[in-house]
């Protein structure tokens, strides 16, 4: 038996994943046939096998090889083992050959299989069987950085639950693959990050990933870099739940007027989401009296969360606030309580109605226990489809003034303009809030009176 061990291997880096190519050609192996004894020369068979994935899956092995001749005239059999590093050339009588593969990791997949026919015909020089293998990186770290003067590298941990450790370096946007990981469940966190600069997804700088044989895990950090002497400050953020709505008052110092857009979340008291879909945001306040023209902007915020205040119980929620330059606040994360009814702003009066068909006016008179009502967020339904598209089957719901409105005036809202005639307006719906963050929610549906 005789081989020709030559070592051959290529490597082309394409996009973020790297591309190995190696070939096996099988030799001459006398010893492993049961039948005549094959000459040395041509024909060959060549294995040439492309692997799309990591350093570290390619350079496992080594891999398990069989090639036998299919009619089993020629009684040829044989099996070798082969590193992507290798190269081994056998050459073949003519005949139809299997070609197989094995110990291909969990996390790799053979495109059409690990198993092909060759037909070797006679006066040939060379047939080739050529398998791809695509891998999945056990772990695909994600960072993307913007804002004013934005970091620039990062430095990535990973801790398993039982006991593994890494270490390394992640530049401030890049996609990072991580293989050669142990199945565990980690906790993947970012460090070095600048103090202008926030992590703004879901889990902060600290995230948990279960690595699976299969691979696959994500680890996401979205990072927003601030200008520091312009960055909003929030100043005050009070909050309450109650019955599957939530309602909260922010109080955001910015020198530029020029608050714009928060987002607002319910957490494990870990920077983790437990709502549905996430964090919810809201935007567009550039030009409303509350933001706009106060040194202090005065943001009055609510939502229908879908939660039950057993599961509320013992949360957080947090916050952030950015203004029109990107800049973006520290994040703000605070118990989460249910309201305290008694003290809780409660309607005196209460109505919305159509003016005509031309607008729609909201009345609203308040008491409030301990005198320190803030203001109303409006919510107006509308019929399936007016605010957005396709139709879901459910209202869709216009808000006008994001930001909220300071006090009891609610301005009429005009038909026509905007949003849909009077006869898509179904129902209007008002958050009181105090300075507290106490909220109390009212429907409307009866429009014509």
């Amino acid at each position: 038996m005789r081989f020709a061990l030559i070592p051959s291997f290529a490597r082309a880096a394409k996009r973020q994943a790297a591309w190995f190519v190696w070939c096996v050609l099988l030799a001459t192996v006398a010893s492993c046939t049961d039948g005549p004894t094959a000459v040395a020369g041509a024909p060959y068979l060549a294995v040439v096998v492309i692997v799309d994935a990591p350093d570290e899956v390619t350079s496992r092995g080594p891999y398990g090889f069989r090639v036998r001749e299919l009619s089993g005239t020629i009684r040829y059999d044989t099996v070798f083992q082969a590193t992507p590093r290798d190269t081994i050339i056998l050459s073949v009588q003519p005949a139809t050959y299997l070609v197989e593969m094995a110990g291909v990791p969990q996390s790799c997949g053979v495109r059409d299989g690990a198993a092909q026919l060759v037909a070797v015909l006679p006066k040939t020089n060379t047939s080739l069987a050529r398998f791809l293998i695509t891998c999945r990186n056990a772990l695909t770290l994600v960072a993307l950085t913007d804002g004013s003067q934005p970091d620039s590298a990062y430095v990535y941990t990973l801790s398993g639950a039982k006991g593994g450790t890494r270490a390394g370096a992640l530049a401030a946007s890049d996609t990072l693959l991580l293989d050669d990981l142990p199945p565990d469940d980690y906790v993947v966190s970012l460090r070095h990050v600048a103090p202008n600069c926030q992590v703004l997804s879901d889990g902060g700088d600290n995230l948990s990933v279960t690595i699976s044989a299969r691979g696959g895990a994500t680890a996401f950090f979205r990072v927003a870099c601030s200008e520091p002497a312009r960055r909003p400050r929030v100043a005050w953020f009070k909050g309450s739940y109650f019955e599957g709505m939530a309602g909260f008052v922010l109080r955001v110092v910015d020198i530029d007027r020029d608050v714009e857009r928060y987002g607002w979340d319910v957490t494990d008291c870990q920077r983790r989401t437990i709502l549905p879909g996430g964090v919810r945001r809201r935007g567009g306040f550039s030009g409303y009296a509350n933001v706009s023209e106060r040194d202090t902007a005065v943001i009055v915020g609510a939502f229908d969360i879908g939660l039950t205040d057993a599961q509320l119980a013992g949360r957080c929620m947090s916050v952030w606030v950015a203004d029109e330059r990107g800049n973006v606040s520290e994040i703000i994360e605070t118990p989460f309580t249910r309201r305290v009814t008694e003290r809780t702003p409660a309607p005196r009066t209460f109505n919305a109605a159509y003016l005509g068909t031309v607008a729609m006016r909201v009345t609203l008179d308040v008491i409030d226990p301990d005198e320190d009502y803030v203001g109303v967020l409006v919510v107006y339904n509308t019929r399936d489809g007016i605010v957005s598209l396709p139709a879901d089957g459910q209202p869709d719901r216009v808000i006008f003034y994001p930001a909220g409105i300071l006090g009891l005036a609610v301005p009429d809202i005009p038909f026509g303009i905007g949003y849909g005639q009077w006869s898509d307006y179904l129902s209007a719906t008002v958050y009181l809030v105090d300075n507290q963050g106490n909220v109390r929610r009212l429907d409307d549906g009866d429009l014509f009176r």
